[in-house]
């Protein structure tokens, strides 16, 4: 008898807890998230950093919200450098932007129209030359 009466509450409630679901449908992704967080390919999902150079890497002169695996498309108008922003005399040549500290090689250069990276923070700065 007490056995039985052992076996009772010992599957008791896992019968009762068969019969519970519980749908959930978070109205933002994670707590903070708001609606700016969500843009047509879904939740942003990756911070990219605009710097001046690598020298200058200590406060970005941009940031932006964007998504892993999707090219940005364009350089942002608020991250765009010209000539007249050389913070070296002896390299007043902009020409992109990359992930790496130097880029001699024009291939290392960002190309923002087919580009991409699997990470959650991307930093480019500024490569600037002597030409």
């Amino acid at each position: 008898m007490k056995k039985r009466n052992l076996l009772l509450l010992c599957v008791l409630p896992l019968l009762s807890g068969c019969n519970l679901v519980y749908h959930y449908t978070p109205s933002h992704p994670y707590p903070g998230a708001d609606d700016e967080n969500v843009g047509p390919l879904g939740e942003y999902d990756m911070t990219v950093y605009f710097y001046l150079d690598f020298s200058h890497s200590d406060e970005p002169i941009y940031e932006m919200r964007w998504y892993m695996l999707h090219p940005i498309g364009e350089c942002p108008a608020e991250a765009m450098l010209d000539d007249s922003k050389a913070a070296d005399p002896l390299f007043p040549n902009f020409i992109g932007y990359s992930e790496y500290s130097s880029a001699m090689d024009e291939d290392l250069i960002w190309k923002f129209d087919t580009d991409y990276k699997q990470s959650n923070i991307l930093n480019l700065y500024g490569i600037w030359v002597k030409k």
